[in-house]
């Protein structure tokens, strides 16, 4: 799970963004300046992380996503807007999810599967398939309980609030239904082996 969620690092680059935008804005009212400094640290957090050699790819998402959401929320003058692109990233997850389970191929299944060969035919066993099947659900219900919560937010442009929901709602909850699969997969290998 600390892999999953990038350890004290990660959650400082997951949840900084954010926090700042909303005590800029909340503070001082001003978009241009809570934008750019919540896009300025993203980049900082990059290049710290090019410095030290280490992977970038979850910052580099980050500092798109905060660019985006500053470019809107500049152009609009309107503070929620910068959320816009988080609202549209967990809608295409939802969707992206839901369309594995019509397929027949749940995702946590096909990630876990890539992830640890113990079950690399998960999809030809019973069990398994119902496990990733209800692993993949626990995903669906997070990005869905995000939407009903954050759109409504967004769209009435309430940015304390939405920005307090989008940090309770993505690390603590992400961090939460990993362990839960994790859970889930653990249980599984332990029912193989007394088999």
């Amino acid at each position: 799970m600390a892999e999953a969620i990038g350890g004290p690092r990660g959650i400082i680059e997951s949840v900084l963004p954010t926090l700042l935008f909303v005590v800029l804005f909340v503070t001082i009212r001003s978009v241009t300046i809570a934008a750019v400094a919540a896009t300025a640290v993203v980049a900082v957090l990059l290049v710290a992380r090019i410095v030290q050699r280490q992977s970038v790819s979850t910052v580099l998402g980050g500092l798109v996503a905060a660019a985006l959401g500053a470019v809107l929320a500049i152009r609009s003058g309107e503070g929620s807007d910068f959320y816009w692109p988080g609202i549209v990233t967990n809608a295409v997850a939802l969707l992206v999810l839901l369309a594995s389970l019509a397929l027949r191929r749940p995702l946590v299944g096909l990630l876990v599967g890539l992830l640890d060969p113990r079950v690399k035919n998960w999809a030809e066993e019973p069990d398994a398939r119902r496990v990733y099947t209800r692993a993949t659900l626990l995903f669906v219900l997070l990005y869905a309980a995000k939407l009903a919560v954050q759109l409504p937010l967004l769209l009435t442009g309430q940015v304390a609030a939405l920005g307090a929901a989008k940090i309770a709602m993505g690390l603590p909850a992400f961090a939460l239904i990993v362990y839960l699969v994790w859970l889930m997969h653990r249980g599984l290998l332990a029912r193989r082996d007394r088999d």
